[in-house]
C-alpha cells in the first residue's frame, strides 16, 4: 500500500477538521465566550498550529502522489489551497472581517480536500494498472 495514500487520508481529516472548526467556532464563541476566553486560543492561533500540520502532510501527499501519477494539475490544485490558507492564518485576521475570514477559509479547506482526493484517486489509478 503507497504511503501516499495514508497521507492523503490524513490531509483530508486536517482539511475537514479546519472545515468544522471555521463553521463552528464562531457559534461557539458567541454562545460561549467563557469557554473561548478559558481556552486561550484565538482563530489566528489555531489556524497558524493547523498550518503546522497541514502544509507537511499536503506536501507529502502530494509529493509522493505526483511520483505515482504525474498530474501537474492536482498538485496545481493542492498548492493553491494551501496557499489561500497560509494567507488567511497569517493576514487574513487582519484584512477581513471574521465572516469573510471563515467564507475564504472554508473554500480554501474544499479546495485542499477536492486537491487531496483527485490525488488519492489518481494514486490509485497509476497502482492498478502498473
Amino acid at each position: 500500500m503507497p504511503i501516499s495514500k495514508y497521507v492523503d487520508q490524513v490531509a483530508i481529516a486536517l482539511s475537514t477538521i479546519c472545515i468544522v472548526h471555521c463553521l463552528a467556532v464562531p457559534v461557539l464563541v458567541a454562545m460561549l465566550p467563557v469557554v473561548a476566553l478559558t481556552w486561550g486560543l484565538s482563530d489566528a492561533s489555531f489556524h497558524t498550529l493547523m498550518l503546522w500540520f497541514v502544509v507537511p502532510t499536503s506536501v507529502l501527499g502530494f509529493a509522493f502522489g505526483y511520483h505515482a501519477h504525474r498530474g501537474k494539475a492536482i498538485v496545481l490544485l493542492g498548492a493553491a489551497g494551501i496557499a489561500v490558507l497560509a494567507f488567511v492564518a497569517l493576514r487574513g485576521h487582519d484584512l477581513w472581517s471574521t465572516r469573510t475570514e471563515t467564507v475564504v477559509n472554508v473554500v480554501a479547506s474544499v479546495l485542499l480536500a477536492t486537491a487531496h482526493w483527485r490525488n488519492f484517486r489518481a494514486v490509485r489509478r497509476a497502482h492498478a494498472h502498473s
